[in-house]
């Protein structure tokens, strides 16, 4: 059962650490807790990646090499060390988690290292919006692995995964791709309506106080060859069993 759950999943503020809880998970990690290591790689991941000092590894290496720092450059350095250690430390305590069998640490391992490992396993029962697997799998080259976790998002009523899948993967299955319409348009989302808005030439919402040229972007609406009354039944059917489904468990 996938538990469908915000892009929470590193989440970790400053004020939820402390010396004793991280003493804890140490030691519990120490014990081979798969959890316990999960949880330390979360602390210690490093989301701002880009927010970087200009020069902090220059002057990193040059305090390396020996030179005395002082002032912002010592600053600089220090917070790089410091970035360098948070990030092995993340690494380590990920990589434990994963070959423990932790599936959201595989899954965190495909995303930040391209490991195939979570999907050579066929998990499925992984704390994670499945439509952020399916991205993932895309990125890895796994299409097939790509469609499955796709489904298992338009399944939970995310209807962007549905219009993927009639595009891209269930084209051939005109059923299947009028399921996959119907329940979107239970759920409120008319997918054969084209989507438009203008723009400017840089792609930021046209503004007519500002005026100038006015660019179109958006898409068309999905098209569908038509099917029988008998496969319509089937997929009007096939889509209230879904819908049904995605109301219970908002239940």
């Amino acid at each position: 059962m996938i538990q469908h759950v915000e892009d929470e999943r590193l989440a970790v503020t400053d004020a939820l650490i402390s010396p004793l809880l991280i003493d804890g998970l140490t030691n519990a990690a120490a014990k081979g807790n798969a959890t316990a290591h999960f949880a330390l790689a979360l602390i210690h991941a490093d989301d701002d990646i880009d927010d970087v000092e200009t020069g902090s590894d220059y002057w990193y290496q040059q305090a390396q090499s020996g030179r005395v720092l002082a002032g912002v450059e010592k600053d600089w350095a220090d917070s790089h060390e410091a970035r360098l250690n948070r990030e092995q430390l993340f690494a380590r305590h990920l990589k434990e988690a994963a070959r423990l069998g932790c599936p959201e640490a595989l899954l965190e391992l495909a995303d930040r290292f391209d490991d195939p490992a979570f999907f050579e396993q066929a998990t499925s029962d992984v704390n994670a919006d499945p439509a952020w697997v399916a991205e993932i799998a895309e990125r890895l080259g796994r299409r097939e692995d790509s469609k499955k976790w796709l489904t298992e998002a338009a399944k939970c009523g995310d209807t962007e995964a549905m219009r993927q899948l009639i595009e891209e993967f269930d084209h051939s299955d005109l059923v299947r791709c009028w399921t996959w319409l119907y329940l979107a348009e239970m759920l409120g989302s008319d997918l054969t309506k084209d989507d438009y808005h203008a723009i400017h030439e840089d792609g930021s919402p046209y503004d007519d106080d500002v005026g100038g040229p006015i660019f179109a972007d958006g898409r068309d609406g999905v098209r569908l060859e038509p099917i029988s009354a008998d496969q319509q039944a089937t997929a009007r059917q096939n889509a209230a069993e879904m819908f049904r489904v995605i109301r219970d468990d908002e239940e």
